[in-house]
């Protein structure tokens, strides 16, 4: 679209683009562009074969001639305000800033891994993708620096129970120079013998302490935990029902309903 419009500027690029594309498609990109490099100050680029250019000024021509003179306002480049510095000297800082990791593993699948690396990516840290033989195609094994293919116990076993496999993913972390791994959320993310594993092996666990996933990871422990900071909590038990006599008692003690 750049080559067809020659050297005119942003305006004539969209009375152009009107004749040669009235009902495509590309029109409404054309102009879009056109209007965002007008806004920018820009022009289109002038260095294209001069036949184009040529065929750019008859289709003006014929615009002309068919709805007047085309009036071309000139536009003013929007200055750098504080803000925009700013932005640019925060984004330069970040760049600069020292990796908090050399190499960071997302223990988890999909867009939840890509989400991962995309964070890891932007920190200047190297990213270690896991996947199942279910998830090979899966976008988020292109996007890590370095992927490997986990096994199942039993091929038999569903896909998700590779990414569960404690002992194995430690063991490929601590193998490839791994000094952190991010669980994402699901999977191994609120389990304190995952986070246990990573401690023992020297590699970082990116969330809670083991201690805070052995309290919260469990919601029984966890509403012992709000009841003893005086946090206020759903009427109901401080344990588990583990009888039948327990569970009634409970509905009849407080009536329905009751969420078990």
């Amino acid at each position: 679209g750049a080559q067809a419009v020659g050297a005119h500027t942003s305006d004539e690029a969209v009375a152009l683009c009107l004749v040669r594309h009235p009902r495509g498609a590309m029109t409404k990109i054309l102009l879009m562009l056109a209007l965002a490099l007008g806004a920018a100050g820009l022009r289109w680029p002038a260095a294209v074969p001069q036949r184009r250019a040529t065929s750019g000024r008859a289709a003006g021509a014929r615009l002309e001639r068919a709805v007047g003179p085309v009036a071309v306002a000139p536009v003013e480049a929007p200055s750098v305000g504080r803000s925009s510095e700013s932005a640019v000297d925060a984004m330069r800082g970040a760049a600069e800033a020292p990796s908090p990791f050399k190499k960071l593993m997302a223990a988890n699948r999909a867009e939840i891994a890509v989400r991962i690396m995309r964070a890891a990516t932007e920190l200047n840290v190297a990213t270690v993708a896991i996947y199942g033989y279910e998830d090979r195609f899966s976008q988020h094994r292109w996007g890590a620096d370095q992927s490997f293919q986990l096994e199942k116990k039993d091929p038999a076993d569903a896909a998700v129970r590779a990414y569960l496999d404690i002992e194995q993913i430690v063991a490929l972390a601590k193998r490839e120079g791994v000094d952190a791994i991010h669980p994402g959320y699901g999977f191994l993310s609120e389990s304190p013998e995952f986070a246990q594993a990573c401690s023992d092996a020297g590699i970082t666990f990116v969330g809670p302490t083991v201690a805070n996933l052995k309290t919260f990871s469990d919601k029984t422990t966890a509403r012992v935990a709000a009841i003893a900071a005086d946090v206020p909590v759903v009427p109901g038990t401080d344990e588990p029902v583990t009888t039948e006599a327990g569970g009634r008692a409970l509905v009849g003690g407080e009536g329905p309903p009751r969420l078990l």
